[in-house]
């Protein structure tokens, strides 16, 4: 009796992750936000070892001169002393950057990170503007931690409570800020809005204040 031979079978490719897609248009306006987003890159830093050993935090991008453009970008200052005395006061409004055993470098690499970030989308002008956005990610670092504190397991009325109090305080506070960053960008300037004029056919547009009273006089006298 003849020994049959098997044949294994050939399986057909899946050709459906070889069709390219089509997206539409609102998920091609969504990528391409994306990738403004993405053409400015914020400032990042990394752990550095020296020869000692001894662990330092330098920036990992941009390299060159770009570096110091990167950070006064970032920070609204071309005063390098003044752009790490920021960071340092904005990394210390993170949680675990620090605590009664140091600091800790990578914790604080990361929180910086996250911090240049936020940065990067504020993007100070100049000097205050840089101490208002630091101040600003501090305060929302608060709140955060304090809804966080009051969500835990088996938190007492009172912790709730209290930690409510506090994170809403803290974002009142926050919108303030944002408002008097928005206030000190324009100048304090009230905005002007203009309504819809509408015109008959015939008529004439008047732009600027119209007595009526006189109008109605003058047209008494004519009579």
């Amino acid at each position: 009796m003849a020994k049959e031979t098997t044949k294994k079978k050939e399986t057909a490719p899946k050709t459906e992750s070889l069709v390219k897609r089509e997206y539409t248009e609102e998920e091609k306006a969504i990528i391409a936000r994306y990738q403004d987003l993405a053409k400015n890159k914020p400032v990042k830093f990394k752990e550095v070892k020296g020869e000692s050993g001894k662990v330092s935090i330098d920036i990992e991008y941009p390299e060159g001169q770009l570096r110091e453009a990167k950070m006064s970008e970032a920070l609204g200052t071309a005063d390098p002393d003044l752009s790490n005395y920021l960071l340092s006061q904005v990394a210390g409004t993170f949680e675990g950057t620090v605590s009664s055993d140091g600091h800790d470098k990578k914790a604080i690499v990361t929180a910086i990170n996250m911090a240049t970030a936020i940065l990067n989308g504020i993007r100070p002008q100049d000097e205050i503007e840089g101490m208002l956005a630091i101040q600003m990610i501090g305060v929302h670092n608060v709140a955060m931690a304090a809804i966080r504190r009051g969500m835990l397991k088996d938190q007492t009325f009172v912790g709730i409570r209290e930690n409510a109090d506090r994170a809403t305080k803290m974002l009142r506070t926050f919108a303030v800020q944002m408002e008097a960053l928005k206030k000190y960008r324009t100048g304090g300037q009230p905005k002007t809005i203009v309504g819809d004029v509408n015109v008959n056919e015939g008529g004439q547009a008047i732009v600027g204040t119209v007595n009526q009273s006189v109008e109605k006089k003058t047209q008494e006298n004519s009579v």
